[in-house]
């Protein structure tokens, strides 16, 4: 029962980065084995193995050892390192499905991520009013993956749609009250990392939790309101930003600047078609492919499917879209007609996230980043108890053939 939370409380919360003297210790990797002991013996209340089979799963492990492969070009020692650096997401899944066993356990999980998430997005505003050197750009960011303010953004967008879904069900005081801190928390948290990819984004989650979440009426208030305010965010945001980078890189140089970067990419693909020029090596790559500026050497593409497409090639990119086709098929379909179904907030909340992130990596790059897989565990395991629950199909009327067959036969004999 602990396991199911704290488990995905430290992968996000990050313990041997933010403290470092731990690091040497691996505390995921031991977090990892006592969850994986906790799990012995607990049986789930649906196959384990649908969910492991389940396509979203297949194609992750595909795209991982995609990634593997394509620095085969460096030896045998360098896809062992990158063995070591990609494992990590297929071994995180692996422990998910051992210890989420049923609707409860699974909703456990996902508020241990909440926790550590909400952890991280507060260090981040922490930081930005500290001073501290994460935020000396004057833009928030927290530690480890999200140090920087565009991954940051992600981070916020993987944990909103939980935590507002969550705050609409939840009955305790103390949850609700920490729930709805954490919604403005990532409000406030995308504000402040200036991030005009992260605003963006932003809009697009919010229109979809109202189109989602809301009755037919109050869509048809509340959209036109929140295009109208999501335009005025999204001009402050890009206001906001200019004025912090001050005269000497404006919204027209980062454009250029990018589709300075997406050239190279274009032309690694062309170049390496099918397995790309090796996994997590488009900066040093870059300048062989396309003349680079000085600001932009050794910067990744600044689009996720360029930047996939580019170092592991169109294969890598095959996988990786078809892990995410594959995750919002399955989270598209409704847990049933009940709203008060237990995993109906999970999955909705699972949908509108991975529906952001795949729009919010279109501007930067994170194919790496823990909220593709998380979503893809969320679809499996929810997927598969969905499909447990599923009444058997009718039986055969075997008594009434076999009547039928006696009657024959006794006729026959008479």
């Amino acid at each position: 029962m602990l396991a199911s939370v704290a488990y995905p409380f430290c992968v996000f919360f990050q313990p041997g980065v933010f403290w470092p003297q731990l690091a040497d210790l691996r505390p995921l990797q031991i977090v990892a084995v006592l969850a994986l002991l906790s799990s012995i013996g607990r049986k789930a209340e649906y196959r384990r193995m649908d969910a492991l089979l389940h396509p979203a799963i297949a194609w992750m492990l595909i795209f991982l050892l995609v990634q593997v492969v394509s620095v085969y070009r460096g030896g045998f020692v360098l896809m062992l390192r990158e063995f070591a650096f990609w494992a990590v997401y297929a071994v995180f899944v692996v422990v998910s499905l051992r210890i989420i066993t049923d609707a409860a356990s699974l909703r456990r999980y996902v508020w241990g991520m909440i926790c550590g998430s909400t952890w991280v997005i507060g260090y981040g505003l922490w930081s930005l009013h500290a001073g501290l050197d994460p935020a000396a750009g004057g833009r928030a960011g927290a530690y480890g993956m999200y140090e920087n303010h565009n991954d940051y953004s992600f981070i916020i967008l993987q944990t909103l749609p939980f935590a507002y879904l969550y705050l609409r069900t939840e009955t305790g005081l103390l949850r609700r009250l920490f729930l709805a801190a954490s919604v403005l928390l990532c409000l406030v948290g995308i504000f402040l990392s200036l991030s005009r990819g992260g605003m963006l984004a932003l809009v697009l989650q919010v229109v979809l939790i109202v189109a989602f979440t809301m009755t037919p009426r109050w869509r048809l208030v509340l959209l036109p309101l929140v295009l109208v305010v999501g335009a005025a965010a999204v001009s402050y945001q890009y206001a906001k930003r200019a004025e912090n980078q001050g005269a000497g890189y404006t919204a027209a140089d980062a454009e250029t600047t990018r589709f300075e970067l997406w050239r190279a990419g274009r032309k690694m693909i062309e170049a390496h078609p099918f397995l790309g020029v090796g996994s997590r090596s488009f900066g040093e790559n870059a300048e062989i492919y396309a003349e680079i500026s000085h600001d932009n050497r050794g910067k990744n593409a600044h689009n996720t499917y360029i930047d996939v497409a580019a170092t592991s090639g169109l294969i890598g990119l095959a996988a990786f879209v078809l892990m995410l086709r594959a995750t919002i098929r399955e989270l598209r379909a409704p847990a049933s007609g009940n709203a008060s179904h237990p995993l109906d907030d999970v999955r909705k909340a699972a949908l509108i996230a991975i529906y952001t992130i795949c729009f919010r990596a279109l501007l930067d790059v994170k194919s790496e980043d823990w909220s593709f897989y998380l979503l893809v565990t969320i679809a499996a395991t929810s997927g598969a108890m969905l499909r447990a629950r599923e009444p058997s199909p009718p039986e055969t009327d075997a008594p009434a053939s076999e009547g039928r067959s006696e009657t024959a036969t006794g006729t026959l004999a008479t």
